[in-house]
């Protein structure tokens, strides 16, 4: 065995040796292998000058002895982030924040009252307290400057159905049910971000939360309709047996009683509701006339307090329509959820809290993604899942609604002006100034009213559903579309948090579908030429141009085969005068395997499908990823496949044509940077199997891995590999009996094909392209 590989030729020139010591991104010399098949590879390749240059100095490697310790400062920067920008606040943050902060307010604190009381079904101080108590906290633990937490709509609105079942049937107070919601979901929130488990954000797929978006949007828009209609009263007088949850349960209560309406309560809300979309779309318009300043108009903010004027004005409440009431603080105490009566309903609610912090965790994940690409700043998800879970956990001892971040109101943040938390900091504080001191001034405020805001809530929820459809069945994403209907369907049908549940469990299949599926390709080589490429890929998306989406290039391997050729070519000429008597004697295989390649080269059109060619009885095998144990089990049944079938993609109900002839396979593990013990396991067996059969198998370019080449050592396989050693065959190799390339290995196999005298055939030429 050499010291040591050649350097590599790339055109005219050589690789530069490069010590062990330089900062560049290249390897050592010892670790290049001396083919070039390894750079040749389509995705890597380089030539010696431009690989140089572009290469990027790298940091060395830290090690505990040159690791410095981070100071008492640092170290209380990154537990409690307020102290990263603490230190540089100035006078005029302070007044952008302020200004952020009142706008916000006038935006949030009607929204809130609407979440609480329409939604969420808990006294309208609940929906005050979580936009007051949850942006104090943020301050202190956020982690994205300009995020403002509140309630959301989606999870009252589940709030909302756990609430009704709970209180009609269990007789608990609704305050008691929503403390240990919040509570049980800042706990999970907490927990999942000391796990680390912020990677979940990208575990989902967007359909999912769409499908679940347009299932809160519908459900608000129908308890609205029975708000807005006067139909409240009727629904609350049914039996108790009469379970009236669901959102298709509303609609057909809807079908069966809206005759029953009450006239006066129609108009108003339905005056309020129109009014709303009729500001907004002025606004809207304003904005694109470049009045950039319509923006901060509150119309939500106007149409409350215009209505809450008519009603005190007009006495709207002798005409027998509700009105919110009287709301007052004086009864109000902090709640424990950690007593022995909070605990005894944590089993029925904690599936609820569940999805509850699943959904705001990802409307928050939303909001920090957008804010974090405009203003060019790093978000840690599981940070954002710590400062969310203190949030949850602190509002849950107040009976506040949970808070989460809201993209819209984020923006609006953003837009203003808000440079840091302090400006969720003066919004939590104006709304629990106007919840001590001005809830007097809402007693005449319109139910039908705020719930004519839910429905334009709920309008603007699904206003962008049927663009994104569209663009799904446009682009053929089936997959897609169904989650969607999946978790709609579940939705509507039964409960928000079933709908959530099945959406996640047929993502979360999707995703380990995914990843349990090996990436294993079997190669074969383009005629006259160096590449080997997978014919089995289905990227030819065109009839008139075949694509190679996965090849190699084996240097030398044309030239090789060549002088194969021309020796075989020598020893048939010899026998067919020997035998020129004989008119009867088949032809040499070289000659059948040469007319056959003629013929498919006279029916098919060479610009459409190359003709393919190799070894007979050799298979190429690439191993492109990392062998777990959860795709390890699916390579074994893709090899035995391609062996029955001839393809990795042939269905298994076909006639099987296994080829009896097999008599060498080489695995190509350049990308198998890894392998676990149960990858180990199934791969020794897979090299015992063949070897018992009499097939031979090659390692080729293996990943330069202490890890790995040890794995392999202990699961026995090397050992195995020994029986082919390059040596044995004058072959030099860097790790033995790993071969350095593909053409090294290839190479061993026309020694023992020849020592053999076995025929060179196409083992690949009867693959057919439809």
């Amino acid at each position: 065995m050499s010291s040591g590989p050649s350097p590599r030729r790339q055109g005219s020139g050589l690789l530069p040796q490069v010590s062990e010591n330089s900062p560049l991104l290249i390897p050592p010399p010892q670790s290049l292998p001396n083919n070039s098949d390894d750079a040749s590879m389509e995705s890597s390749s380089y030539n010696s000058v431009s690989y140089i240059s572009n290469s990027r100095v790298i940091p060395h490697r830290r090690t505990p002895e040159t690791l410095e310790s981070l100071s008492l400062s640092q170290k209380l920067a990154y537990y409690i982030p307020c102290f990263s920008w603490i230190s540089d606040y100035n006078t005029s943050n302070l007044i952008y924040d302020i200004m952020a902060g009142l706008t916000l307010a006038s935006y949030q604190i009607p929204l809130s009252m609407s979440f609480a009381t329409a939604l969420a079904h808990v006294p309208t101080s609940s929906g005050l307290l979580g936009l007051a108590i949850g942006p104090i906290v943020y301050l202190f633990m956020g982690t994205v400057p300009q995020m403002i937490v509140g309630p959301e709509a989606a999870v009252s609105m589940i709030i909302g159905q756990t609430v009704e079942k709970t209180v009609k049937h269990a007789g608990v107070d609704s305050v008691d049910v929503l403390c240990n919601l919040t509570f049980l979901s800042g706990m999970v929130l907490l927990i999942f971000g000391i796990l680390r488990f912020g990677y979940l954000d990208n575990v989902l797929c967007g359909t999912l939360l769409r499908g679940f978006i347009t299932a809160i949007g519908l459900s608000m828009i129908l308890n609205s309709i029975i708000s807005i209609l006067g139909l409240n009263p009727i629904l609350s007088k049914l039996p108790p047996d009469v379970h009236i949850h669901s959102a298709v349960e509303k609609f057909m209560f809807l079908i069966n009683h809206y005759y029953e309406y009450h006239r006066f309560t129609a108009i108003i809300g339905g005056t309020a509701f129109l009014l709303l979309i009729f500001l907004n779309q002025v606004k809207k318009k304003l904005i694109k006339s470049k009045f950039k300043s319509a923006s901060y108009f509150p119309e939500i903010l106007f149409v409350i307090v215009l209505f809450t004027v008519f009603s005190y004005v007009f006495d709207f409440k002798s005409k027998n329509l509700e009105v919110i009431g009287k709301v007052t603080m004086d009864e109000f105490q902090l709640k424990n959820p950690l007593s022995i009566e909070s605990r005894k309903l944590w089993p029925e609610l904690f599936p609820v809290s569940f999805v509850c912090a699943i959904l705001g965790f990802f409307e928050t994940s939303t909001a920090s993604k957008s804010l974090s690409s405009m203003l060019q700043t790093p978000v840690s998800s599981n940070r954002e899942l710590v400062s969310l879970g203190a949030v949850g956990t602190t509002v849950s001892f107040f009976g506040a609604l949970p808070s989460f971040g809201g993209y819209a109101r984020s923006k609006l943040n953003s837009s203003i002006g808000g440079k840091t938390p302090v400006s969720g900091f003066v919004m939590g504080i104006t709304t629990l100034l106007i919840t001590l001191k001005c809830l007097d001034y809402i007693y005449y405020l319109p139910l039908c009213v705020l719930n004519a805001v839910i429905a334009h809530v709920g309008y603007k929820m699904i206003e962008e559903t049927p663009k994104e459809l569209k663009f799904h069945i446009r682009t053929k994403g089936w997959n897609e579309i169904f989650t969607f209907i999946v978790t709609l369907s579940a939705s509507l049908y039964y409960s928000i948090e079933v709908g959530v549940s099945m959406g996640c469990f047929y993502s979360l299949m999707r995703v380990l579908k995914h990843s349990t599926q090996s990436r294993i390709q079997i190669l074969t080589r383009v005629k006259g030429t160096d590449t080997f490429v997978n014919p089995d890929s289905d990227d030819c998306s065109d009839t008139n141009l075949f694509k190679f989406p996965k090849k190699i290039i084996v240097s030398g391997y044309k030239e090789f085969r060549r002088q194969t050729i021309i020796e075989n070519k020598n020893i048939d000429k010899g026998s067919t005068t020997n035998n020129s008597n004989n008119l009867l004697t088949p032809p040499s295989p070289l000659t059948t395997s040469m007319n056959r390649d003629k013929n498919i080269s006279n029916v098919s059109n060479m610009d459409i499908f190359p003709n393919l060619e190799d070894r007979e009885g050799c298979i190429i095998v690439k191993i492109p990823e990392p062998l777990t144990f959860f795709n390890a089990n699916d390579m074994k049944g893709r090899l035995k496949r391609i062996e029955l079938y001839g393809s990795a993609h042939s269905h298994p109900g076909g006639t099987p044509h296994e080829d009896k002839d097999l008599r060498h396979v080489v695995f190509d593990l350049h990308g198998m940077t890894s392998l676990d013990s149960s990858a180990a396991q199934l791969l020794f067996e897979i090299v015992d199997n063949y070897q018992r059969r009499g097939v031979n198998v090659f390692f080729t370019r293996l990943f330069h891995s202490t890890q790995l080449v040890q794995r392999l050592k202990d699961a026995g396989i090397e050992e195995l590999l020994f029986i082919l050693d390059g040596e044995e065959f004058g072959i030099q190799q860097t790790i033995r009996p790993y071969y350095d390339g593909i053409l090294d290995a290839l190479k061993a196999i026309d020694k023992i094909d020849s020592t053999c005298e076995w025929e060179t055939r196409s083992y690949f030429s009867t693959i057919d392209f439809e």
